[in-house]
């Protein structure tokens, strides 16, 4: 008898499938352990209540488990993105922890020159309420990240038309919640006109536009 050996090859995207896995269990176990504030959080996009209730001016295990969440949301769609336009292949792990890698110190780095900023220019309690605000929604729409982008990863390549309108949807959303901002707080932020555009110029804009800048260079 004659046999043929082939080489099994396994599929290179496993890593996503743990990911996946490991995601949806910390939003399960925030789930369990954080009951009621789970609730009212997942009641942000009808409701303020968990802005009027949970206002922090520290992190908790409850933000930082969904934070973490938040990050593996966005380094997934960011992978897929660049997939789409045929600069890198979704199922490449080692690009994908620089993209998780690289987000964690933009976002983790924002935040602490953020505090910092207010501390400089006496508007702690300002820039806490504020940065709860946003960081409360972007984890909000984190979750809700982390469900398209595994249907996405695993579903077939769509053309560019379609990478173009879900990259639109999401930046969109998130201008939308600037905008939403800037009314919420518009009385804070006239009383200090002056420092709140330094910031925004400082800390809003210019990080992502040399950000853009690199990348594309």
């Amino acid at each position: 008898m004659d046999f043929q050996f082939t080489e099994r090859l396994l599929q290179d995207n496993f890593w996503s499938v743990y990911l996946f896995i490991v995601s949806f269990l910390l939003v399960a176990i925030v789930r369990a352990i954080f009951d009621k504030q789970f609730n009212d959080f997942t009641g942000l996009i009808s409701t303020n209540k968990y802005i009027k209730l949970y206002s922090e001016t520290s992190l908790s295990w409850f933000s930082i488990l969904l934070t973490i969440v938040q990050l593996i949301a966005y380094a997934f769609f960011i992978q897929i993105m660049l997939s789409y336009f045929g600069f890198i292949h979704k199922t490449n792990f080692t690009v994908f922890i620089q993209i998780l890698t690289f987000i964690s110190l933009f976002f983790g780095l924002k935040y602490i020159v953020k505090r910092s900023i207010g501390g400089l220019f006496n508007m702690q309690d300002f820039c806490a309420k504020y940065l709860f605000y946003q960081t409360s929604y972007k984890m909000y729409l984190g979750l809700f990240l982390l469900l398209a982008t595994f249907i996405m990863f695993y579903a077939n390549e769509p053309n560019t038309v379609v990478a173009y309108v879900l990259l639109g949807i999401f930046v969109l959303l998130h201008l939308v919640l600037y905008l939403i901002s800037l009314r919420v707080f518009r009385k804070e932020i006239l009383s200090k006109l002056f420092y709140f555009i330094l910031y925004l110029c400082t800390l809003e804009i210019a990080p992502y536009y040399f950000t853009y800048y690199w990348f594309t260079k």
